[in-house]
Order: C-alpha cells, then sequence, then structure tokens
C-alpha cells in the first residue's frame, strides 16, 4: 500500500510540473529597445522566469541613505530570485524589491515601508536601460503620487547611488481624498538625489 501511495504521489509531482523556459534580463532589456517593442516580443512569449544570469542586480542590494529638500532618505533594496507577486503569473523575475524610510528635517517619518511585506513595499524593480535600472514606485496614489525610479550606481564609486524619479503624469484625482494636491510634495525628488550604501 505504502509503494502505491508513493508511486501515485511521484506521478502527480511530475505531472504537475511544468519546464521552466528561462530568459534573461538582458534580452528582456534588449526587447525594450526595439522600434516594435510595443507589439511584443515575440521570441520571448514563451518565458516564465527571466533571471538575472550576470548578477547586475547584486550591486543594487543593500542599506542606502542620503537627504535632499530637507528629508533624510533610508532606501533598502532586496535582490529576489524567481519572483511572482501573484502566484497566478505566468511570468517569474530576479528583481530589487525596495522598501523606504523617509524623514522630514525634525526627524519626523513622513513615510515609512520598512515592514511591509514584499508584495505591498509599492516599490519595485523592472529592468535595465542600460546602465540604469528602473524601478516603480507608488506613495500616495491619491495624490497621483506614482512613477518611475531610475537608479544607477556611480561609475568611480560603487557606494555611490543616483536617484531620480520621474512622475507619472495621467490619472484621476480625487480631490476629496487630497484636498492639498496643489501644495503636494512628492516623497522622492524628481531631480537627481546621491544616495550612499551603508
Amino acid at each position: 500500500m505504502k509503494k502505491t501511495i508513493f508511486i501515485l504521489t511521484f506521478l502527480c509531482m511530475i505531472l504537475s510540473c511544468k519546464a521552466q523556459v528561462i530568459g534573461t534580463l538582458e534580452q528582456f532589456e534588449e526587447c525594450s529597445m526595439r522600434p516594435n517593442h510595443d507589439e511584443g516580443c515575440p521570441d520571448l512569449e514563451n518565458i516564465t522566469y527571466v533571471k538575472d544570469t550576470n548578477n547586475r542586480l547584486d550591486q543594487f542590494a543593500g542599506t542606502w541613505k542620503g537627504n535632499y529638500g530637507g528629508k533624510q532618505y533610508e532606501i533598502q533594496l532586496e535582490k529576489k530570485i524567481n519572483f511572482k507577486y501573484f502566484p497566478t503569473s505566468a511570468t517569474a523575475w530576479d528583481r530589487i524589491i525596495g522598501r523606504m524610510l523617509i524623514k522630514d528635517s525634525s526627524g519626523n517619518i513622513i513615510y515609512t515601508s520598512m515592514n511591509k511585506p514584499d508584495k505591498d513595499t509599492n516599490f519595485s524593480g523592472d529592468n535595465f536601460q542600460h546602465r540604469v535600472y528602473v524601478m516603480h514606485f507608488v506613495g500616495n496614489y491619491d495624490c497621483l503620487e506614482s512613477g518611475d525610479v531610475f537608479i544607477e550606481i556611480s561609475k568611480n564609486n560603487s557606494n555611490e547611488m543616483k536617484l531620480f524619479y520621474s512622475q507619472d503624469k495621467d490619472g484621476l484625482l480625487n480631490p476629496d481624498k487630497c484636498p492639498n494636491f496643489s501644495t503636494f510634495v512628492s516623497l522622492l525628488p524628481t531631480d537627481k538625489m546621491t544616495l550612499t550604501k551603508q
């Protein structure tokens, strides 16, 4: 009886496993630069795992700190392997997940995602554009605060990183949820700022 249960269990495991088709971050980066990238990349459609084969993401992992516009920033970046936001996602990626702690000039916390689970940080990586890694951030969505964050390690100093935030221009503003929109200042700077690895 034990032998029959073992064989049935083994067969179920084999049937439930799908072969993983691996692509690379470089392939998807190249795809994004094609003139017809909006039409998709047919040669990459069956890929189930986008892998960081050259360990390019490793340079970003760690804790980074900096100051800008009277705010103190602490950003923790963690490399995740074979990561899916949803169990039903067709493709898993190696990507960076970020967490932030932002304080005002008096040291008061104005934003933190440090204790949030990976899927709820609202700050995660997408892919490279040459030397720059592109992440997406959502802060106060009701005030249209979402956009792309571009991070790049300095060529001359691997402990120095530049960060630039490009806020999305589209979205529906709900004045009831963001009454101070005319004076709202985004959490991240829209000019380049420098962060130092700790």
